[in-house]
């Protein structure tokens, strides 16, 4: 499940782990459609897989990342 944490007004950040995959004060301030994020998302999985591919010591599951946001009130 998701953690969504209050953050300063007009931020709106997307973690996953301990990265940010998604921040709107990179992206003018623009809020993103769902499926952008799910794309990301796909995305970091996929470089995560590769990497623990190239390091067989590295076993972190993404499917159970934590996913955290920060967004406006």
């Amino acid at each position: 499940m998701p953690d969504l944490k209050k953050g300063p007004v007009g931020l709106f950040d997307v973690y996953v782990d301990d990265g940010v995959i998604y921040s709107n004060r990179r992206e003018g301030g623009r809020l993103p459609q769902n499926e952008e994020i799910i794309e990301k998302i796909r995305k970091y999985q996929a470089r995560l897989g590769q990497t623990a591919a190239r390091d067989p010591e590295a076993k972190q599951d993404a499917s159970e990342s934590a996913i955290t946001g920060s967004g406006c009130t």
